[in-house]
């Protein structure tokens, strides 16, 4: 079977081919076109497509949207809040990273254009999670970022965030996380920890409002724990943790 759909994605109608047909994938794919497998799951080569799907109407718009923004090198949008956009950064957003700001997640990667566009390249095409930009709606401009990173020796994921100096001590990084975690929740469900230098009593009070709860100490970092909700979903097969 071959199907296409279109979506509307910032404003310009895209085209989405659905199909079980190898040649079908690979001939959207040539074309630039989108493209989303309808696979079983049984065995034998898997469809040549970012997404796949067990039946056509599992198909829906936010799927067709965001394999149209993956094949186009769009950023995906994780969520909008009252005051942020938190969305995949962009090779465009180095220009307003901080340069003399050395606190927070990745640092060795988006204080580097080049590892920066690797990153974006890899990681969110690979694992479809990441250290995502948070941008001030009403100003347009990049307020921090925040986001996940693979646990390191662990089961999960890491959270980790940086609000920048303009924004801080307005809640940002609260209400960032906030719809950082409900989306892991949604999209992932799996055991989340927060690393925290044992003086950072700031970050430590913030880390309990989100439901995190100490676990341990070591090498002065308090480990603390938010437990995957109980739910009979699993993790999607695009992701990686």
């Amino acid at each position: 079977m071959r199907e296409e759909r279109s979506i509307v994605v910032d404003g310009i109608s895209r085209t989405v081919v659905i199909s079980d047909e190898r040649e079908a994938l690979l001939a959207a794919d040539a074309a630039g076109r989108a493209s989303v497998a309808v696979w079983d799951g049984t065995a034998g080569e898997f469809l040549p497509a970012l997404f796949a799907v067990e039946r056509p109407e599992d198909a829906d718009e936010e799927l067709l949207e965001r394999a149209v923004r993956r094949k186009l090198g769009l950023p995906w949008v994780i969520a909008v809040t009252k005051r942020l956009l938190i969305r995949e950064f962009t090779e465009e957003d180095f220009a307003e990273i901080p340069k003399n700001e050395s606190a927070g997640p990745g640092d060795g990667i988006f204080s580097d254009r080049e590892k920066l566009s690797a990153y974006i390249r890899q990681q969110y095409g690979f694992c479809q999670y990441g250290i995502w930009a948070a941008v001030e709606r009403e100003s347009g401009r990049l307020a921090g970022k925040l986001g996940f990173s693979p646990a390191e020796g662990e089961d999960g994921l890491e959270i980790g965030y940086h609000i920048f100096k303009p924004w801080r001590g307005k809640g940002y990084a609260l209400e960032g996380c906030l719809a950082a975690l409900a989306w892991e929740e949604r999209e992932l469900n799996l055991p989340v920890r927060a690393r925290i230098k044992r003086e950072n009593i700031p970050s430590l009070c913030l880390a309990e409002r989100l439901g995190f709860v100490r676990e341990r100490e070591e090498n002065g970092l308090v480990i603390l724990l938010r437990e995957p909700q109980k739910t009979e979903k699993e993790p999607p097969r695009d992701s990686c943790h």
